[in-house]
């Protein structure tokens, strides 16, 4: 098992080693961005402090005429100076002579005493290099433009009357001539910023390659000068605090470097101590970027840490409250030690592909039944993998305690919903995974586990919606214990004991409609859960299927509390009352 950690080990410093190569021969060829001189001038416009000025050529001859900015004002899809339109949904307007926004290619932003002009760029011809060129910008007439944190912009941003938010990286300039410009936290704008008739919001964490121009109460030009983010070093607690009844309380933070630039991988370290287990937590890894727009990156890892199969149940944060508040763990866990490399692949903002390896060692931990709680009295809490039957659990242990798992997995996640607020807008939530152990991956497991899961978030009124979740689960060869799938309780088929179900196949259904009370942060729901899972080691035979009704009051977006009853039998099925801190799927 040394040699194989070795191996893997080798595996991610050769990784890092040619990540960091190929991070400084990107470092070598990144040039700062330059305006080119081939272009045509389409139409210039200068801010002054009373009066705006377009210019233009026409057949040769330049033409340009003034306005008091005090005259210009907007009717509809029209801006007019004085009775004269200048600008409309399509276009420019100056003197009979029309200037389209779908010919601008580029644009350069300067300013004198009292004045910001801003020139935009064309070419004359039409060939496939300016085709590329106009995709990769984003012009609006009044339609707010707003890019997002996963969004990389390569050309200009250009609105005339609408406002501009930035959370994500725009390559060239960014322009509202007659409304406001916000540079959110940890956005990248690397050409100037122009705002002459509005403001211009930058946040302190903000990284500003060009300069800044906005308009002031009296109409003069203010200019910001750009910094860089300072930021890229970050000391976090993360997930290395939490509480359990197989490590005690753990304590532990994560140091992380993120490049702003994407030059330079990201790295980490985390590191923590277990007290009731006595055992170290670490982690030391590298992810670079080599491609921004699709993201694309790779990376590694050493660890050594406590895992768990029930992640998708709940985090280890709403965990830790469980056991600290009620003596009630809901996650079994096993120690895994060893590596990872792994490829992200991100063609779209909803959309997200992982491929990795990963070799491990694994050794079995005893619960500690007697931990402290703060409620709870002399309850003990159950034994790790407790619903595990007898001999089967003790195989079990045994090959937990004693083998090496290596393995390849593949995660696809499909996502057109807000994560930190799944009840947003209608949406749609899809994930596949395939894990694949054999021998030839240095392996002592040979099986192939598979899930899929669809989730639905769907509002049916302004106070009402109905959630559903579809999962499906199956394998192929012999599942270790860990890896096996559990049905009942937290999570699944609530109103039947937790993980009352166990076997290497199953399928899940879960509906619940909510409606919120008028005037309140309240909300009830009602549930409905269904599932069948093969018997719990006869992999021939698929179990009864199982269902539960229940009802639940939330009470804003941090609490609810529901009440379950199982429906296969008529006695000890008294309901089961469940409190949850976070939403369930």
């Amino acid at each position: 098992m040394i040699a194989r950690i070795v191996n893997v080990l080798a595996v991610v410093l050769g990784c890092g080693v040619l990540l960091t190569a190929a991070a400084i021969a990107q470092e070598a060829q990144y040039k700062e961005y330059r305006k080119s001189n081939r272009y045509d001038e389409l139409f210039r416009i200068t801010f002054e402090k009373e009066t705006l000025t377009i210019s233009l050529t026409e057949n040769g001859v330049e033409r340009s005429s003034s306005f008091l900015r005090a005259g210009i004002a907007r009717l509809d899809s029209l801006i007019y100076a004085g009775d004269q339109v200048i600008f409309d949904a399509r276009g420019l307007i100056l003197n009979g002579v029309r200037r389209d926004y779908d010919q601008i290619l580029d644009s350069r932003v300067a300013d004198g005493d009292e004045s910001i002009s801003i020139t935009f760029l064309t070419r004359p011809n039409n060939s496939p290099r300016v085709a590329r060129l106009k995709l990769g910008n984003r012009i609006t007439f009044s339609e707010p433009i707003v890019v997002e944190d996963d969004e990389f912009v390569r050309g200009v941003v250009f609105s005339v009357t609408g406002s501009i938010e930035v959370y994500g990286e725009i390559n060239k300039d960014i322009v509202s001539l007659f409304s406001d410009v916000y540079i959110g936290p940890v956005a990248v704008a690397r050409g100037d910023i122009a705002a002459p008739s509005g403001r211009i919001d930058i946040a302190r964490d903000a990284s500003l390659y060009g300069e800044a121009y906005s308009s002031e109460k009296k109409h003069r030009a203010r200019k910001y000068r750009s910094h860089r983010r300072t930021d890229a070093f970050n000391l976090t607690t993360g997930d290395m605090i939490y509480y359990n009844r197989v490590d005690g309380l753990a304590l532990g933070g994560e140091w992380r470097f993120d490049d702003p630039n994407f030059l330079l991988p990201s790295t980490w370290v985390r590191g923590g101590y277990a007290f009731a287990s006595e055992r170290w937590r670490f982690g030391l890894g590298l992810e670079q970027t080599i491609v921004r727009s699709p993201s694309l990156t790779v990376g590694g890892e050493y660890f050594r840490e406590l895992a768990s199969e029930d992640d998708w149940l709940l985090d280890d944060g709403e965990n830790s409250l469980f056991v600290l508040l009620v003596k009630e763990d809901f996650k079994d866990y096993y120690e895994a030690e060893g590596g990872r490399v792994f490829v992200n692949f991100q063609p779209a903002s909803s959309l997200r592909f992982t491929v990795a390896y990963r070799c491990e060692e694994t050794r079995w931990l005893e619960a500690h039944r007697n931990l402290w709680a703060l409620f709870g009295g002399d309850k003990r809490f159950r034994e790790n993998f407790s619903t595990v039957e007898g001999h089967f659990r003790d195989t079990g242990i045994v090959h937990l305690d004693t083998r090496t798992n290596g393995y390849l997995s593949t995660v696809v996640d499909f996502d057109t919903g807000n994560p930190e607020d799944r009840l947003e807008y209608a949406s749609w939530h899809l994930t596949g995974t395939l894990e694949w152990s054999t021998p030839d991956l240095s392996s002592d497991y040979d099986y192939r586990r598979y899930t899929f899961a669809a989730r639905r978030y769907q509002p049916i009124t302004r106070r009402s919606m109905v959630l559903l979740r579809a999962m499906y689960g199956g394998s192929d060869g012999e599942l270790p214990m860990h890896k096996r799938f559990f049905l009942g309780g937290l999570g699944t088929l609530r109103g039947y004991d937790h993980k009352e179900y166990t076997g290497s196949r199953f399928w899940m259904a879960n509906a619940e409609y909510r409606f919120r009370f008028p005037s309140t942060d309240m909300a009830a729901s009602l549930m409905w859960d269904v599932g069948r899972i093969d018997r719990a080691y006869d992999e021939t035979e698929f179990g009864e299927v199982k269902h539960s009704l229940g009802a639940a009051l939330h009470f804003g977006d941090d609490l609810r509390v529901n009440v379950s009853k199982r429906l296969d039998r008529s006695f000890d099925d008294d309901p089961e009352i469940y409190v949850r801190f976070e939403h369930v799927f």
